[in-house]
């Protein structure tokens, strides 16, 4: 089916797939400009493929008069602001099933990594020393530990299932969308939040950013938690209250943290979160894989696609404009 009022599209960041060759020829593609203003060469644009740096608000989709869809390369949309876009008649989707295996995975390898000490092994060894083996070098087991997650959403889920069934690890866990029944069905106990925090060896944080959970992981709760217990977010930074999070790892109440996103983002260059000797840390690269880019940007440009074909698309967000 041709596709109506498509002209051109600018993306935001780099595709590291083919999958901006599913667009006519005819569809030109436009890329941030050089300089201070990245959308500067945006105006044609009837749609954006975002990513996750630039914010999307009303003055600057007031800048762009063509635009008539956002879709997100991810899961994520708190850089899009979805009020002003539904004012604007400008619908916005995502894309919530690409990222789920890679981030899944890089979750327990975050968790493996922080509980068998392994950033602190490679620094030993980069020193040119060769241990000692005691100390900041030693480790823990998971089997039988507990794994506390917040979010029981297609990650959460996922990692529920790889730590239960492949690392035997006991799962608790705290999603108010998700019944104990359900829960119970992947193996896990469903629990309120302050008692999946009070279990946990490790609280892993899987929910969107939004004002109710912003700082959800604060002081208090990070009070409440096991003394040498671990905290991992690869979600959003804002989930999780940094300054508290490093008092309690400075303090000893905390043996480590497993960190793949910041607030703000990037952290600043001197900030300790990318150096500090019991964070292991990664430049929101939870869904930097292959196989995970490919579906992301693959789901994305159908979005497109489907839209300019007169279609509703998957995942809009703002569904309400479909509802007029």
């Amino acid at each position: 089916m041709a596709l109506s009022g498509l002209t051109h599209v600018w993306v935001e960041a780099p595709f590291l797939s083919d999958a901006l060759q599913q667009f006519p020829r005819e569809v030109a593609l436009l890329y941030p400009a050089a300089g201070g203003d990245p959308i500067a060469n945006a105006l044609p644009a009837q749609a954006v493929l975002a990513s996750s740096l630039i914010k999307y608000n009303g003055q600057l989709m007031d800048r762009l008069p063509n635009l008539r869809l956002i879709a997100r390369t991810g899961i994520g949309y708190d850089n899009v602001n979805i009020e002003d876009a539904t004012a604007r008649g400008i619908v916005v989707t995502n894309t919530p099933d690409g990222p789920t295996e890679s981030t899944a995975e890089h979750t327990v390898a975050m968790l493996l990594a922080v509980a068998k000490r392994l950033k602190q092994g490679n620094d030993n060894l980069a020193a040119g020393k060769w241990g000692p083996r005691e100390q900041s070098l030693l480790g823990t087991e998971v089997r039988g530990k507990v794994l506390g997650l917040v979010g029981l959403g297609r990650i959460g889920r996922r990692v529920a299932n790889i730590c239960r069934l492949g690392l035997e690890m006991q799962v608790v866990a705290h999603d108010p969308f998700v019944t104990p029944a359900q829960a119970a069905e992947i193996g896990g106990t469903w629990a309120e939040l302050d008692e999946v925090v009070a279990q946990a060896d490790f609280l892993s944080v899987h929910v969107p950013a939004t004002p109710q959970t912003h700082h959800l992981i604060d002081r208090k709760r990070i009070a409440r938690m096991k003394t040498g217990s671990y905290v991992l977010n690869m979600a959003r930074g804002p989930l999780v209250d940094a300054e508290a999070l490093l008092e309690a790892l400075e303090n000893g109440k905390l043996a480590g943290a497993g960190l793949d996103v910041f607030e703000p983002e990037p952290p600043p260059v001197d900030s300790p979160l990318r150096h500090h000797a019991k964070i292991l840390a990664a430049p929101h690269t939870a869904g930097l894989t292959a196989e995970g880019r490919s579906r992301i940007e693959t789901m994305a440009v159908e979005r497109v696609l489907a839209f300019f074909r007169g279609e509703q698309p998957p995942d809009v967000v703002n569904r309400e404009l479909f509802d007029v």
